[in-house]
């Protein structure tokens, strides 16, 4: 959605609200249906000793534990969708890393009676964490039609997923107060009130100029700068709007420190598993003090959405993943995942899995099987599968994409394979950031699949670094991908309007040809064999009588990238 759109769709959310306040100067926010504004015990947050002049939530100790940016339309639900980031940040600190915690907004949205025109009580939503808790997104997906679902329309089994709130309270209207509860506690969600000139801010430490109030509005402050003055805001527009969805608004601006809450704590069932191959003592149940055994094992008792954490040690397991998680490694060289030379190692067969931080290796050497399959249902539907950070060694493919689109392969080792990637009727995937290496056959091979290739180290393998065959078109291969000491850098062979630009091809014994392909397009690429100026002559030939032809890049770079 284009960023013009995600406005329009905004203003539209909150002008059925505006209706009910009046605009200007006595605008007003009733933040309690119950007038209760402080935890029975409250917590004095108010000492000023020891603040830094910087601190945000997205750069604790070098890590940032928030959560993704999410989009509330189309419901006016900016406090749900403000108190669960606090929540997600909360439980993602004290886990200890950020796994990808996503708790359910539609869940706590629709159990604190909420309006379609206004939203919802924040003190409604902040007991209903601490008595009842929320469970996983997946338990509720948040819906895209804006009407009102009943609340058993979450799963049955929501309360043995839950996360609870210990307590909460409102802060007083001191920025010292929130600074401090920010750093001990967690973020902080907040309502201010939104002006015209809010719904257009793009960048930079916002300061109200003009345009009348429309509708108050609850964010979640992650963190603040003393120079020159503002605070690290969260919202709940998607990331089409502001600063990637999010924005720095000048202390003391539409009122933003008048209406805030602290959460003390947060605990119960956490969306994630862990795994480890050490002896523990029984029962083994997936939590950190008694893991479980084996992969499967985790990913077996996870539900989707969650993330399986498996700590360091060799776990000699042909792995299946048939949910949506996050399979994480603790370290990518000490947490291995052996397929013992039988089957694929990993193979998954769900969308939305992500898997990371190991070495995977020792697949079936036989055709076809390989360190990672990403196999979908139907033919070329998105799977939408991230791999990255892995070392991919020692299998007959390194990672096999079957039918499955829309993947992202990053910033992985993939090297001492028969084959590096190998991507059969796979559109629309993102290659990109990989050493791709030593592999005994090509780096990449693609037969009817369209990718993305951006800023990969290929080298040193047998026979080619890319290989484009069988109608693989459409491929943009850019930006600093480097081939380097293979034997061909890259081969088309009926494969047709193709980009490739801003690459750097090195010493490969050819550096590229072409068989019966047309209309791809060749620019500004370094060639170690050519220091001349005039263009760089790309030899091939086309139809079964092999007739010599040429591509040209008519701008070779001088230097490499």
């Amino acid at each position: 959605m284009k960023r013009g759109i995600v406005v329009f769709v905004i203003l539209g959310m909150f002008l059925a609200s505006s209706l009910t306040t009046s605009l200007g100067t006595s605008l007003k926010v009733q933040i309690s249906e119950t007038e209760k504004h402080s935890i029975e015990k409250p917590i004095d947050v108010r000492s000023a000793e020891g603040l830094p002049s910087y601190f945000s939530w997205r750069d604790r100790d070098g890590v940032d534990f928030v959560t993704p940016i999410r989009s509330q339309i189309p419901f006016s639900s900016c406090e749900t969708f403000a108190i669960v980031a606090a929540v997600e940040t909360m439980v993602q600190y004290k886990v200890g890393y950020p796994f990808g915690c996503d708790l359910s907004e539609a869940h706590l949205w629709f159990h604190c009676d909420p309006s379609l025109e206004w939203g919802s009580y924040p003190d409604k939503n902040m007991n209903y964490l601490k008595e009842e808790g929320i469970p996983d997104e997946a338990c509720w997906p948040y819906p895209d039609e804006a009407k009102m679902f009943p609340p058993n329309t979450t799963c049955d089994c929501w309360q043995s997923r839950a996360v609870k709130i210990a307590d909460w309270g409102f802060l007083p209207n001191d920025p010292v107060a929130i600074k401090n509860a920010l750093m001990t506690y967690g973020p902080i969600p907040t309502y201010l009130f939104l002006y015209k000139d809010f719904m257009v801010y793009q960048r930079g430490i916002y300061r109200h100029t003009w345009g009348q109030a429309i509708a108050p509005h609850m964010v979640t402050i992650v963190g603040y700068n003393d120079d020159p003055g503002y605070w690290i805001v969260k919202n709940s527009w998607g990331t089409k709007w502001g600063e990637d969805g999010w924005f720095k608004i000048e202390y003391g601006q539409c009122s933003i420190e008048e209406f805030s809450i602290y959460i003390t704590d947060v605990y119960g069932k956490f969306p994630i598993i862990y795994v480890d191959d050490d002896d523990v003592e029984e029962p083994r149940d997936g939590t950190e003090e008694h893991p479980y055994k084996s992969i499967q094992e985790g990913i077996d008792n996870a539900n989707d959405g969650y993330t399986v954490y498996v700590n360091n040690g060799t776990y000699q397991e042909n792995v299946v993943i048939n949910k949506a998680i996050k399979l994480k490694g603790e370290d990518k060289t000490n947490t291995i995942i052996d397929g013992c030379c039988y089957k694929n190692v990993v193979n998954i067969t769900a969308k939305e899995v992500k898997i990371s931080d190991f070495t995977i290796q020792n697949s079936s050497k036989k055709l076809y099987s390989a360190g990672i399959v990403v196999r979908s249902k139907y033919l070329m539907k998105d799977a939408n599968v991230t791999i990255i950070n892995n070392i991919i060694q020692d299998n007959n493919m390194g990672i096999y994409l079957l039918t499955g689109c829309s993947n992202t392969i990053k910033d992985n080792i993939i090297q001492n394979n028969n084959q590096g990637i190998y991507l059969l009727a796979s559109i629309n995937n993102q290659i990109e950031g990989n050493i791709i290496q030593n592999n005994k056959d090509n780096g990449i091979e693609s037969e009817w699949g369209q990718s993305t290739i951006i800023g990969n180290t290929i080298c040193d393998n047998k026979d080619c670094g890319i290989y484009l065959r069988a109608a693989s078109n459409d491929n943009i291969i850019k930006d600093n991908n480097s081939f380097k000491n293979n034997n061909i850098g890259i081969k088309l062979d009926n494969s047709n309007k193709n980009m490739i630009k801003n690459n750097n091809f090195i010493d490969n014994q050819e550096q590229a040809i072409f068989i019966n392909s047309f209309l791809n397009r060749w620019r500004h690429n370094y060639w170690s064999d050519w220091a001349k100026l005039i263009p760089r002559i790309i030899k091939g030939n086309i139809t079964n009588k092999n007739i010599p032809w040429i591509n040209i890049d008519w701008f070779p770079s001088k230097q490499p990238y």
